[in-house]
């Protein structure tokens, strides 16, 4: 069970890349829209609804991973100390964050709001401070 639990782990960093790395990016994405040229702004801006999906998909592949290893390697919730909780906290807060994200997107989608997009500048950095978070607690954790 050992190369399983391996491969459980290395997924879960996968996740945590996918889920975290979007929002830094977005971050430099936007200050770089900032100051770029209308076309080029126009065409930064394109791009932060890609990395939303892929930030859903991380945090997805996160709780998948993350879940199983506690049985998988902790033989459950009842075995795990306190900074995991806290790490769930901040991993549950993470989790609605990028579902704020999305249905942004979504509203922005159906009704062509662009004034909606405003939200985003905000989430994002909730987004990257709670994933930061997160990774401090699991390392108490799991140490």
């Amino acid at each position: 069970m050992t190369w399983l639990n391996d491969l459980l782990l290395v997924l879960h960093f996968i996740g945590l890349v996918m889920g975290a790395g979007p929002g830094v990016a977005n971050m430099v994405i936007m200050r770089t829209a900032a100051t770029a040229t209308p076309d080029g702004a126009a065409a930064l801006r394109k791009v932060p609804p890609i990395l939303v999906n892929v930030s859903t998909a991380g945090v997805v592949l996160l709780w998948i991973t993350g879940l199983i290893m506690v049985w998988s390697v902790y033989g459950g919730p009842s075995n795990v100390s306190w900074a995991f909780w806290v790490k769930i906290v901040f991993v549950v807060i993470l989790t609605v964050i990028v579902i704020a994200m999305q249905v942004t997107l979504a509203q922005i989608r159906k009704t062509g709001n662009m004034a909606l997009a405003a939200r985003m500048p905000k989430l994002g950095p909730l987004a990257g401070l709670t994933a930061l978070l997160a990774v401090v607690f699991a390392v108490v954790a799991f140490q």
